[in-house]
């Protein structure tokens, strides 16, 4: 909240108003625990802040082919007009593939973004190499799969025979 506040020159005027728009149903429920978080958050503050829209989660969610999806990925805001409207993006921002690495790597989603030095900071993870990638590159969908369930069998029998069931 400080870093909003030093825009205002700490005018006691006007009110802080928060608009929450993105997130949608997707299956591990991260966009329900951010929003979460969230709230919980602005309701921990002391400064009075007012919820002027909310359109997450369920209420951004659309379904396609058994899948979900927002509705609507961000908003923008005319500062001239106040007008708030769709936002639109070309690209999912700097060094896609780089963030994207580390969720891969089984690391943590966590915020990369530092407000008070305004710097994207991506720290350490651990990363080993695909064994073969350039061969499971070439491969079909259907020889993937057909690999994978077999590995996972494999993996299931060896288990079975660690624990000494039947």
């Amino acid at each position: 909240m400080n870093s909003i506040k030093s825009f205002s020159d700490h005018a006691q005027c006007g009110r802080l108003e928060v608009h929450l728009v993105g997130g949608f149903s997707d299956d591990r429920q991260l966009s329900q625990k951010l929003t979460h978080q969230l709230l919980s958050e602005f309701d921990r503050q002391e400064d009075d802040i007012h919820l002027v829209t909310l359109c997450v989660t369920e209420l951004n969610d659309r379904e396609e082919n058994e899948n979900h999806f927002p509705i609507i990925y961000g908003i923008a805001v005319n500062i001239k007009t106040a007008e708030i409207y769709r936002a639109s993006f070309q690209d999912r921002g700097p060094e896609e593939q780089l963030r994207a690495a580390r969720t891969l790597a089984g690391g943590p989603m966590i915020s990369i973004y530092d407000a008070e030095t305004e710097q994207l900071r991506i720290g350490p993870y651990s990363w080993t190499p695909f064994p073969h990638v350039d061969f499971w590159l070439q491969q079909d969908d259907k020889q993937i799969l057909e690999n994978l369930l077999l590995r996972l069998w494999l993996s299931h029998l060896t288990l079975l025979n660690i624990l000494d069931l039947p």
